[in-house]
């Protein structure tokens, strides 16, 4: 069985079919039999939507409901996950980074 988890860029590319992304991962998520997306991932893009960082074709507000139609599970941070954040090794300092990493 193969899992693959998207980072947030390769989830908006996929998500808005841009050039992007490459041929090769995307058949890599293609054939994945589980495809996974954090929550760090879509409060990143509010964030950096908010902050005038990021643009996307459509209105963020459709994301559920693309997510809901699609195969993609997303992944809660838990307490559990917190604790892990806190015994990672400090090599990546983005916040959102360490969150999915845990």
């Amino acid at each position: 069985m193969s899992a693959f988890l998207l980072d947030t860029h390769a989830f908006i590319w996929l998500t808005e079919n841009d050039s992007n992304l490459p041929d090769n991962l995307k058949i890599i998520i293609d054939t994945a039999d589980r495809v996974y997306l954090s929550i760090a991932s879509l409060w990143e893009i509010a964030i950096k939507l908010k902050l005038g960082k990021l643009s996307l074709q459509r209105s963020y507000e459709t994301i559920g409901s693309a997510i809901d139609a699609s195969d993609i599970l997303i992944l809660p941070i838990s307490f559990a996950d917190t604790l892990q954040v806190r015994n990672l090794p400090l090599h990546h300092g983005d916040p959102f980074d360490r969150m999915r990493i845990a």
